[in-house]
């Protein structure tokens, strides 16, 4: 997206796309904040996105000759979701159990079937692409069960859960890094970060990228009231400038592999959910475990 030999920032078809861009991130950014308000919305738009995101991936995947078994992609991806969400409510290990359940009942289903011919690698990708999207995601569910209060802050009138606090810092310092990274990337981008992977993405943009996270991340302690330190903030907003276009290059790494640009057109601008939520993938997780360490 950021690339250093596109058109001028003045042409009509940038300016258009830029306008889409724009306008799809105004519809959907109310949705989010209203899903991530409440748990039971949480995990309901977790679980439509992990949907979402498991049928772009698994029809990528058969554009490139495979034969993911779709259904059960699909449940594995609700089982994570629905594991980690009831996870406070018992000792048991939710996850641990998922992940049985998803490797044994997989593996039965592919004995099942009458033509083994691609079993090993439709069983392989299937549970790979269903906990590359699920499992990851889920550690947005993880985040917002974060209960440890907030600190006051500048939008302490609007009462924001400490758990959603977190998804939207994790969210913010991620979609910023990436807008960053855009912008710094179209103007100066010149030297190129992963040529044969992602041809327009420059170390100009991913300069511009870590800035706009550490900048982000060091506004939005006293914004949401965050209860870590401004040094914390930074390690968390240079994690979201490395693991956020490391994201990106993953999931571009897939699309090279199975000769397809974008993972599909549900946003428009965007592409796919998948292609929206891969940076996100990558930095919730790691967020995640440092707030862990951090608030102890």
């Amino acid at each position: 997206m950021d690339g250093a030999n596109a058109a001028s920032a003045g042409s009509p078809s940038r300016t258009n796309a830029l306008a889409i861009r724009i306008a799809s991130v105004v519809v959907l950014l109310p949705l989010i904040i209203a899903g991530v308000w409440w748990p039971p919305t949480t995990v309901l738009l977790a679980g439509v996105a992990t949907s979402l995101a498991i049928g772009e991936l698994f029809a990528m995947f058969r554009h490139g000759g495979y034969q993911p078994r779709l259904a059960e992609g699909l449940t594995i991806g609700w089982l994570i979701c629905a594991a980690t969400f009831f996870q406070p409510l018992t000792t048991i290990d939710l996850m641990l159990a998922a992940m049985f359940v998803a490797i044994i009942g997989t593996l039965i289903t592919e004995i099942a079937r009458r033509n083994r011919q691609t079993s090993l690698l439709s069983w392989a990708l299937t549970l790979a692409g269903a906990y590359y999207v699920g499992g990851l995601l889920s550690s947005y569910l993880l985040l917002r069960q974060l209960e440890q209060p907030l600190q006051g802050g500048w939008l302490a009138f609007a009462h924001i859960p400490p758990g959603a606090a977190w998804v939207f810092f994790t969210l913010a310092i991620t979609w910023l890094q990436d807008t960053g990274a855009f912008f710094v990337g179209r103007a100066f981008g010149r030297t190129k970060m992963a040529p044969t992977l992602s041809p327009k993405k420059s170390w100009e943009g991913f300069a511009g990228g870590m800035a706009a996270a550490i900048a982000t991340a060091l506004f939005c302690v006293p914004l949401l009231g965050l209860p870590i330190t401004l040094g914390e903030a930074v390690i968390l907003g240079v994690v979201a400038g490395i693991f956020g276009p490391l994201g990106d290059l993953a999931e571009s790494l897939i699309k090279r592999q199975v000769g397809v640009k974008d993972s599909g057109f549900i946003i428009p601008g965007h592409g796919g959910i998948l292609d929206r939520i891969d940076s996100i993938l990558f930095t919730g997780p790691v967020v995640y475990y440092l707030v862990v360490i951090f608030l102890q």
